[in-house]
């Protein structure tokens, strides 16, 4: 008799890992958790226009006004840590500029 493959949820368990670290986020899910990220931690609020991710190279462009920009480069170590947490190690970005 064959077994149903859905018993075993150690083998989906498995299989969902493997995905998690093989599969990489979109560009735009990116960018809504740099935002949310950003607000939460500094309480800026930044438009989606004002932030691009690359997912090739991993940076995250922040597109505002000088004085916010340079804020948020002061504490970029902050959110690149908070982003890793978020997105996992491989997912974040690695770059803020």
């Amino acid at each position: 008799m064959k077994k149903n493959p859905g018993d075993n949820i150690q083998q989906l368990g498995n299989l969902i890992e493997r995905y998690k670290k093989i599969l990489k986020p979109p560009q735009a899910s990116v960018e809504k958790v740099a935002i949310d990220v950003i607000k939460e931690q500094f309480g800026i609020t930044l438009q989606p226009n004002q932030i691009s991710y690359t997912v090739a190279s991993k940076i995250l462009a922040i597109k505002a006004p000088s004085l916010i920009r340079s804020e948020l480069m002061r504490q970029s170590g902050e959110i690149k840590a908070e982003l890793r947490n978020r997105l996992g190690e491989h997912n974040s970005p690695t770059t803020l500029i």
